[in-house]
Parts: structure tokens; C-alpha cells; sequence
């Protein structure tokens, strides 16, 4: 498959997140699949930022940062010696520098002596947005630059996707202006500037608040906390503009405010929807349990990120994990798509069992992370999910209790209905995919699913967005005559225990890689697929891999899984561990009592003043 990968690196403030985003929606516009997503660090005006770009000529499921960009965007020359921002670039990728220096001017002579000169542009970018926009932002006429150097858009798409109002003309380049081939050869649809009616180049947090949206909420309330702000952000406007009406959307004070919030709306019959990440799920844990105890269906989505300490905002998922035993239903997204589906679906279930759902997806990966969607029509999500006609109700009319004392005569017994419920649940989300294939079309959701599986000797178990880049991997090791496969989770609670058995029994070796740690114990994930496997013998690898937002690439994921063919992992392994790290920071410990904080240590050894994925 085609593919072509472009890094931007700037500033904040400068709009190089907006400049991803909107080349992503120009290749979308041409008819091409495409990615884009940042790379956040400190969040403050001037700090370095990068965002990346991926354009190929079929779906894109890799998730790993460009490491290996074709074309390098840069909108702040000072970085040029603050940053390596030629890191792993291709020989002979495209080179855009925002200045009206010569590369030669700019200390480049001799990473640029070899390069083909047409490769090569530079543009004032920063004087053309102040010029013409009155601001001096770089990022629009940068892309026009990009363009026109490439020759793969056409330039009246960036003026319209322009959110400066730059003309629509391509800014000067000191590259020639001569035509040049498209840098893929992708398809267009059969009409130029039409698409299939329902296709959208979004923000997965867009996506996700259209599609709550859709399901008429009643009760919204929230708190904002990275990376999941951008869904209740979404739904505010919508709430406040009036497209979703019939709908309250309440400001609280706290995570635990927006949980107890919305126990209260559900319990009064209200089709209730929130939103948290990380230390806010923490924060409402006691109300989590209450949720789940009083039978409320409250549907929240998780945008899964690390818990502290330290502070850390990427991805991981050890906030969810930390609730798996609180009761509620949880369902993890691999994509954008599958996140926007599960929600729709997480209704239809929490208010057929009667029990809160949690739907997760990965933060920034997922939330932050323009790519194609199919929206559905709000007739297709009234045809799938009835009114809401819950099983309990607060009635001023019809007085009663809920969330009395219960002693030990029935506490065990209302516990077990809970778990029942659950088990019910493990039958009847699989009917809901078949139900939502016949109404939308296409296949999401279920329990779990295979890729690759049928001879497998080796399979690969995981669960969120990290399974593209998996399959991705399968595939090129496929190709090289290895029998791998994998098997994504979609259902973490329930736990679908014969689903796994049945998908993993003929394997020679399970390699279940979480991205989440027990401390003290290992794997979190593997124990429940240990569980299903019990009686079975293989070979089972845990792989703790991508804490806190560590990226997990191809490159470490094919030693990885060559490894494990050979059947040479340890039974636990922490994917690319910085061992000299670790074993210096144990050293300091053995050696001097008042060692100090371990993770101000760790940057300090690492020479890191930001935090950085890559």
C-alpha cells in the first residue's frame, strides 16, 4: 500500500496542529485516506510542537508517530538547531522551511549538498500570513508551499479549508514552478469535489459528539479534563446552538459532581451521557460504584490516559483498568469508527440491561486524530436504539427509596444480580452488532475479533487502537511466511471467557501485550485471558508496552513477535524498556539513602527538561 507520511514541527500558537488537520482534509477531499494527529508536549505558546500527517491510497490503521516522515514541514527556523527536526527523514523527502534564507544561509549546506534541488523550498511563510491575513501565521502558506512542490493538491482546497481566509492562490516558492507528478497515484471519486453522502474527515472527539449526539441525550454534564474536553466541548455547542434540543447540559465543579449529576438524572428517567479521563475517573470512583450498584445506565466515555503520579497526559490504559471491578460494562474502540459505533451501541445496551456502560478510547490517539468516518443519519440511529423507558424511576407522583441499606441477608444476592446482569450482557452485545450491521451497514462492536487467525502458531491479544498497528505487522510477517495472528478484545467487562478460549486454543504461543501495568504483578488483561486458557497448554507472554504514551512501533513490535516465535521472551517483558536508566536509578537507591525523587531523577539522567512520546 501507498503511503506518504509528512511531520510538522513549530511552535504553539503557530497552528501546526490545524496545518495536519487541514492537509488531511484536503486529501480527503481528492479521494484519499488520511491521518493526522499532534504530538503534545508542554501545552504553552512557543513550546515545541509536532504533528503529523499520513495520506495513502487505502485505509491507514497504523498508529505509531512518523518516525520516518517524506516530507518534513517547518514552521519555526529557530528549531533547526534546537530540534532534530531531520530525524529519520527519507533520502531525498521534501524539505519545507518557513524563512526567506537559502538552506546554505541557514547552516543546511551539507545536509542539503546531495539532495535533489526540487525537493528543496523555502517560504516566507510568516510574512505572507501577516500580509494577507493580518496575523503571522505560517501554517497556510506553508501548505500552499507544499502543494505546489509536490504537486499533489489543488490549492483552491487549502483556501477553502482556510480558517485565516489566505487567498486562494499558492504562495511564492523558490523551488521551480514546473508540473510535477502526484506524489500518490490514489482514485478519485467518480464526480470531482463529491464524496459518498455520510464519509467525514473529523476529529475522533467530534465524531464521538455527533454521534451522542444522534442518540438524543437529555442530561449531559461534565468536567473537562485532557484528552476528552473536545466530546463535551462538541456537545455544549451543539446543546447551546439548538441542533440537539431537548437536552440539558450541566456545568459541575468536579469529576465526582458530573457522576453524581448524572446518577441523579438517570434515576429521574433522563437518558444521561459524561465524559472523563485518568485522575477524573479517580476522583469519581465512589459514585462509579454507586452508578453500577443502583442499576443506572448511564453511558461515559473513558479517553484513556495514564494515572499519576508523576503527572502524565498520553495514553495508556490503567485509568479504566483501575474500575474493572466496579460494575459497569466496559468496550474498547480500535478506531475512530469503532468508537463512534460502540456509543451509539453502549445505549442500546445499558438501557436494555439497565446497567452504566464505559466506552474507551485512546487519548490523542484516538480523541485528538482527524480520519475518515461514516456519520450515520439521525433516522438510521432512531430505526437502532428506541426512547429511553427505564426500568426505575424517581416519581414525585409514585414515591420510593433507592440505594437503601442492605445487610448481609441480601447483599450477596443483589451482587450476584449485578454480575447476572453482565452475563446477559455477554449474549446480548453480539446480537446488538448484528442488529447494527443490518441498520448501518457495517460490521463493529461484538466481543471480540480475529485477524489472521485460522493457522496461526503465534497470537497476539490486545485491546484499543494499538491493533492497527499490530495488523499491520501481522501482515508483513505474514508475508515473510510467519503464522501470526491476533485477536482483539472489544469487551473487557464482560469478559468474553469462552470467546478467548475458543479464539486461542489451537495456538502454539499467546502473547497478550497491555498497556497497562499491576504493580507487583504484572499484566492486567493476561490474567483474565490466563483465566480462559486455564486447562490449555502454550506458551503465554505478558508484554507491558506504551505506559504513559511510549509510542509501540512496527520496528519493536517485529522483534517482538520474532521473539516470541522462537519462544525466547520471559514470561514478562516491559517493551523497550530503558534498562540503563532503570538500573542506575536502582544503583543510586543501593548506594545513598536520601536518593531522591525516582522521576525527577529519571530526566535528569535522561536529559529531558519536556516530555516527549518519541
Amino acid at each position: 500500500m501507498a503511503m506518504f507520511e509528512v511531520r510538522i514541527h513549530g511552535r504553539g500558537g503557530q497552528g501546526v496542529v490545524t496545518a495536519a488537520e487541514m492537509l488531511s482534509i484536503a486529501a480527503f477531499e481528492e479521494g484519499r485516506h488520511a491521518q493526522a494527529f499532534p504530538s503534545f508536549g508542554s501545552e504553552r505558546t512557543g513550546a515545541p510542537v509536532v504533528a503529523f500527517c499520513r495520506i495513502a491510497d487505502a485505509e491507514i490503521r497504523l498508529r505509531e508517530p512518523v518516525m520516518q516522515p517524506d516530507a518534513l514541514i517547518i514552521q519555526d527556523p529557530t528549531l533547526l538547531h534546537q530540534v532534530d527536526v531531520f530525524a529519520g527523514l527519507k533520502p531525498g523527502g521534501y524539505i519545507l522551511i518557513n524563512t526567506n534564507k537559502s538552506f546554505t544561509e541557514l547552516g543546511l549546506g551539507e545536509l542539503i549538498k546531495d539532495w535533489p534541488a526540487e525537493r528543496l523550498c523555502t517560504v516566507s511563510a510568516t510574512e505572507l500570513g501577516q500580509k494577507h491575513v493580518g496575523r503571522p501565521m505560517p501554517n497556510v502558506p506553508l501548505l500552499g508551499g507544499f502543494a505546489a512542490v509536490s504537486g499533489s493538491f489543488s490549492w483552491p482546497r487549502w483556501s477553502k479549508r482556510s480558517t485565516q481566509n489566505s487567498p486562494a492562490r499558492s504562495p511564492a516558492a523558490t523551488s521551480p514552478a514546473r508540473p510535477r507528478p502526484s506524489i500518490l497515484s490514489v482514485p478519485k471519486w467518480p464526480q470531482p469535489n463529491r464524496r459518498p453522502p455520510m464519509l467525514k474527515q473529523t476529529e475522533g472527539s467530534h465524531a464521538v459528539a455527533e454521534a451522542v449526539a444522534l442518540c438524543r441525550p437529555e442530561v449531559i454534564c461534565a468536567y473537562p479534563i485532557s484528552p476528552q474536553t473536545h466530546i463535551v466541548e462538541g456537545i455544549g455547542e451543539m446543546v447551546k446552538s439548538g441542533e440537539l434540543k431537548d437536552c440539558e447540559f450541566i456545568n459541575v465543579e468536579s469529576e465526582f459532581a458530573a457522576m453524581s449529576v448524572a446518577i441523579g438524572s438517570s434515576a429521574t428517567g433522563a437518558r444521561t451521557y459524561t465524559a472523563t479521563a485518568s485522575q477524573g475517573l479517580l476522583f469519581m470512583a465512589e459514585a462509579v460504584f454507586n452508578a453500577s450498584g443502583l442499576g443506572l445506565p448511564i453511558v461515559m466515555t473513558v479517553a484513556n490516559r495514564a494515572i499519576g503520579s508523576p503527572i502524565n497526559i498520553w495514553n495508556d490504559h490503567s485509568d479504566s483498568l483501575s474500575q474493572r471491578d466496579c460494575g459497569w460494562m466496559q468496550l474498547f474502540a480500535e478506531t475512530n469508527q469503532e468508537a463512534l459505533d460502540l456509543h451509539i451501541q453502549a445505549f442500546k445496551l445499558a438501557e436494555e440491561l439497565s446497567l452504566p456502560v464505559m466506552v474507551c478510547m485512546d487519548g490523542f490517539i484516538l480523541t485528538h486524530a482527524y480520519e475518515r468516518v461514516d456519520m450515520p443519519t439521525q433516522a438510521q440511529v432512531d430505526a437502532f436504539l428506541p426512547p429511553y423507558v427505564p426500568r426505575q424511576v424517581l416519581d414525585p407522583s409514585d414515591p420510593v427509596s433507592i440505594g437503601a441499606m442492605v445487610g448481609p441477608e441480601a447483599f450477596m444476592e443483589v451482587r450476584y444480580l449485578a454480575h447476572a446482569k453482565q452475563m446477559q450482557a455477554l449474549e446480548r452485545i453480539p446480537e446488538l452488532a448484528a442488529e447494527f450491521k443490518a441498520v448501518f451497514g457495517r460490521e463493529t462492536g461484538g466481543l471480540t475479533h480475529t485477524y489472521r487467525s485460522d493457522d496461526a502458531e503465534t497470537m497476539i491479544v490486545a485491546m484499543g487502537s494499538v491493533l492497527g498497528t499490530i495488523k499491520d505487522t501481522v501482515d508483513e510477517m505474514r508475508d515473510a511466511g510467519v503464522k501470526i495472528g491476533v485477536l482483539g478484545i472489544t469487551s473487557y467487562r464482560p469478559f468474553p471467557l469462552q470467546n478467548v478460549r475458543e479464539a486461542l486454543k489451537n495456538a502454539k504461543r499467546v502473547v497478550v501485550l497491555e498497556k497497562s501495568l499491576a504493580v507487583g504483578k504484572g499484566g492486567i488483561l493476561s490474567s483474565d485471558v490466563r483465566m480462559a486458557l486455564s486447562g490449555i497448554q502454550l506458551h503465554g507472554y505478558t508484554v507491558i508496552a506504551g505506559l504513559g504514551g511510549r509510542a509501540i512501533t512496527k520496528k519493536s513490535l517485529h522483534a517482538l513477535f520474532a521473539k516470541a516465535g522462537r519462544d525466547e521472551l520471559e514470561p514478562l517483558t516491559f517493551l523497550d524498556l530503558d534498562w540503563t536508566a532503570v538500573n542506575k536509578q536502582l544503583e543510586r537507591e543501593r548506594s545513598k539513602r536520601r536518593s531522591g525523587p525516582i522521576a525527577e531523577n529519571m530526566l535528569r539522567d535522561l536529559g529531558t527538561v519536556a516530555s516527549r512520546i518519541a
